[in-house]
């Protein structure tokens, strides 16, 4: 039987919930199994609060541009599978931030922490150990500044790493700009993030996204091409992140903020929000087509905003 997953973050109070139900194995005809499809999408008000009364009528799935009947929208029965890459320099700007991510999704989700200074570090492999969590989140304090991180190699990864059939997946991505060039493309890792099924949510600070400075070089005719070289590498590597953590993000139904703030806390608890109360939409689609890889999910209730996948596993 599943087990309450209890305990808190840092001294904050405690938190006791049962995991969520798993969702029961459909029965019935194997053929009309496989034409009902789960998807997972959150809603907001113009203030960001997740709104949490939206009904089944009030939203509209098209699968390969028809049309599909909305069998139901309600909380999920998964718990969620969240990774947690942390870019910070080595500054320790997102510790609070990510406790209290944690905190408020304690009893609800499993979580991987990842340092990212330069390599990938993972201080914590899936846990909802509320102990466990404390002692990993307090080693992301202040660890001496260094830019340089490979975080297109951490995404990468997380998408295999957060990968469940009874979980609900999610990645989240901390990050203070001056990342490493990766020889990796953005449709690459937009393509695994796809096949993982994961959210991906993105908080960067200020001038994150700025292209990486011209490389020092010398006045010699080669060192001017090799310089022009270098440099047109970095500006391709900068492209591809951006193309990972915008575009990337909003197909995945999560989103990228750019955020003034000294420990970036209020967005990224507003993020364990929209988790929390998301929406498991399951629909069904036409009789005699195969389900796609790019689907429409709109909301016909007005003033609010509907975070929902583009591209999804087929």
């Amino acid at each position: 039987m599943p087990q309450a997953w209890t305990s808190s973050i840092f001294g904050l109070v405690a938190i006791v919930a049962l995991v969520p139900s798993w969702i029961a194995t459909p029965t019935g005809d194997s053929s009309l199994q496989s034409q009902t499809r789960a998807i997972y999408v959150s809603v907001t008000d113009k203030n960001g609060a997740a709104i949490t009364d939206m009904q089944p009528a009030e939203f509209e799935v098209k699968d390969g541009g028809k049309a599909c009947d909305i069998v139901s929208a309600q909380e999920p029965k998964i718990p969620l599978r969240i990774a947690i890459l942390d870019a910070d320099q080595g500054t320790g700007a997102f510790q609070l931030g990510i406790a209290r991510f944690m905190q408020k999704l304690l009893g609800h989700a499993e979580f991987a922490l990842y340092s990212v200074v330069v390599q990938p570090e993972k201080f914590i492999d899936f846990s909802h150990d509320g102990r466990e969590l404390s002692a990993a989140v307090s080693r992301l304090g202040a660890r001496g500044r260094e830019t340089g991180a490979q975080l297109m190699e951490a995404i990468q990864q997380a998408t295999k790493d957060v990968q469940h059939e009874d979980r609900r997946p999610a990645i989240v991505v901390l990050r203070l700009g001056g990342e490493a060039a990766s020889e990796i493309t953005g449709n690459t890792v937009r393509e695994e993030l796809r096949k993982s099924g994961a959210v991906l949510y993105v908080v960067s600070a200020a001038g994150a996204q700025g292209s990486a400075p011209p490389q020092a070089r010398g006045t010699d005719a080669v060192s001017i091409q090799q310089g022009q070289m270098r440099d047109s590498e970095l500006a391709d590597a900068q492209f591809n992140l951006n193309q990972v953590l915008g575009d990337g993000a909003n197909e995945s139904g999560g989103r990228h903020d750019q955020v003034i703030a000294t420990t970036h806390a209020k967005p990224v608890e507003q993020i364990a929000e929209e988790l929390l109360h998301q929406y498991e939409i399951k629909y069904a689609v036409p009789a005699g087509m195969k389900p796609g890889d790019k689907i429409s999910v709109t909301t016909k209730r007005k003033g609010v905003t509907l975070h929902a996948p583009s591209r999804v596993p087929n």
